[in-house]
């Protein structure tokens, strides 16, 4: 990535470069670690990018327009201003002149098409002259997000991306949303699949790094799609912004603990972003896990193979206790039913034998005063009012901080189309965040598309297929799809035969698992 003749007292990279590279060469930054890279925001006129460039900061930020925009005396020169100025001393040719005499990196920002054919044309010109030795970043809200209402346009994102692929397509594109926060007591949207999706159909054929701009105040809220965009592709990353009301630590914690270091930037402010690097930093603390996320990645580096992940299944109070206790961690499996005494509260089936039952909020309780066990979920749930009475369960959970470690939801006895959308619904409804398994009944029911949750398809070694084409079927799904084999006493020699094609297949993939649960 790093030009011919770039050193670490004096970094060369292209424009396309790497923006964490370019700050660890530079010497500003001792790893790639978006939390450490520092901005100037509104580095705009001379006055404000002279500050700009005597501070500390590592990446300037600054905004692009026309001279006169929208006005009669409008002219075709590149300036930089941030709305509603629309007059400048400083020009983009000048700016780049001047950044490009110190180490800073750069991000400009265009809130209207008009100026960004021009300012392509003026960075060409420029890297053509005395080269654009670090990486440059060009962004624009292409996406209509939350709370902004249908008569403010984003720019279209079709010509901005267009423009930048004919005249300057050496860069690192940062496509955002046109978003609003609104603050309590008013109802706020969030950022939802749909506007991901949309994001997703204009940048998926791209081949630059891209960098999503992602409102602090809005992240976590809207986690479960946004982790579903960033998972795309290992050249997409998130920068987190705000605007003047500052995000809450816990949140930036929450993003902090579910992605790696070098896939996001925080675009935050003092003090709030000393106070976050001090939470970071803090030994022992505990770590925010999304429930819908990787269970791998909650067991790592503890276990390090899927296959070598541990499963128990809770049948009462002293078993669960003895696990929480003495076991290395893995998958609980919980089936979830129903017990005479307490009709519609979720209990372990067959807990109540001779005892008490043991009830699923007596479950998540204990999983909560034991934050530091490397413990995931696996409710088998019987019912439809089993399952909502669990999800409101894990919402309460989830709600007061008591919920951080991976959670998976099955429906026994999907029998059609009908009754898995009604248990997908229900999971939306009511807490989906939490991963999605499907059992082999269900199988014709997938691929599932549109859901943001992570997929997992659970089998036994008996019901693996046999002919060739259904087994490649599969195997295209493990692309997708985590896939849990539960080992069967009784299976037959030609299904141990598939189950180990099986595995050989699943040893060329590394962005699912397979999970092997063998009959205790």
């Amino acid at each position: 990535m790093h030009a011919c003749g770039g050193n670490d007292s004096n970094p060369s990279m292209s424009t396309g470069g790497d923006m964490l590279d370019y700050l660890v060469h530079s010497g500003n930054i001792s790893k790639p670690d978006g939390l450490y890279a520092t901005w100037f925001h509104r580095a705009n006129n001379k006055e404000q990018m002279n500050s700009a460039l005597r501070s500390d900061a590592m990446i300037l930020e600054a905004d692009v327009t026309l001279e006169g925009y929208n006005t009669p005396a409008m002219k075709p020169i590149p300036i930089m201003a941030h709305p509603p100025d629309v007059y400048s001393d400083n020009t983009l040719d000048q700016w780049l002149d001047a950044v490009l005499a110190s180490r800073k990196a750069m991000k400009l920002d265009f809130k209207s098409l008009e100026s960004v054919g021009l300012s392509l044309d003026v960075l060409n010109k420029k890297n053509s002259h005395r080269r654009i030795d670090r990486p440059v970043w060009l962004n624009a809200d292409i996406v209509q997000g939350p709370n902004v209402p249908a008569f403010v346009p984003p720019v279209n994102g079709t010509r901005f991306l267009e423009l930048i692929q004919e005249k300057f397509p050496d860069v690192t594109l940062s496509p955002g949303w046109k978003v609003l926060y609104v603050p309590p007591p008013v109802p706020s949207q969030t950022y939802s699949r749909a506007m991901m999706e949309e994001m997703y159909d204009m940048i998926k054929d791209v081949t630059q790094k891209v960098t999503f701009p992602v409102h602090a105040l809005l992240v976590r809220s809207g986690w479960e799609h946004i982790s579903w965009l960033l998972n795309q592709s290992p050249r997409f990353s998130l920068t987190l912004w705000q605007g003047s009301i500052h995000p809450n630590v816990s949140d930036l914690l929450f993003v902090r603990d579910n992605t790696d270091p070098a896939r996001v930037y925080y675009d935050i402010y003092e003090p709030t972003l000393s106070e976050f690097k001090q939470a970071v930093e803090e030994r022992g603390r505990l770590r925010r896990f999304y429930p819908g996320g990787d269970l791998m990645d909650f067991l790592y580096p503890t276990v390090r193979s899927s296959l070598e992940v541990q499963w128990f299944t809770v049948t009462d109070r002293t078993s669960l206790l003895v696990q929480l206790s003495d076991g290395a961690g893995g998958m609980l499996l919980v089936h979830v039913a129903s017990d005479s005494n307490q009709p519609g509260v979720p209990v372990v089936e067959g807990s109540g034998k001779g005892s008490e039952a043991l009830t699923l909020q007596d479950i998540l309780q204990q999983l909560g005063q034991r934050p530091d066990v490397l413990w995931g979920v696996h409710l088998r749930i019987h019912t439809q009012q089993l399952l909502e009475a669990s999800l409101k369960l894990l919402h309460s959970a989830y709600s007061t901080e008591e919920l951080y470690r991976p959670v998976w939801i099955s429906m026994e006895g999907l029998q059609n189309t009908d009754s898995a959308k009604e248990f997908i619904s229900a999971v939306e409804r009511l807490f989906p965040y939490v991963t999605l398994v499907l059992t082999e009944q269900n199988q014709p029911l997938v691929p599932v598309t549109g859901l943001s949750q992570r997929v997992a398809l659970y089998l036994t070694t008996a019901s693996l297929p046999k002919e060739q084409e259904a087994l490649n079927s599969l195997t295209e799904m493990m692309d997708r799809y985590d896939l849990i084999v539960e080992e069967d006493t009784k299976s037959s020699a030609g299904s141990v035969t598939v189950f180990k094609e099986l595995m050989t297949r699943r040893a060329r993939r590394t962005n699912t698992n397979l999970y092997v649960i063998n009959p205790k």
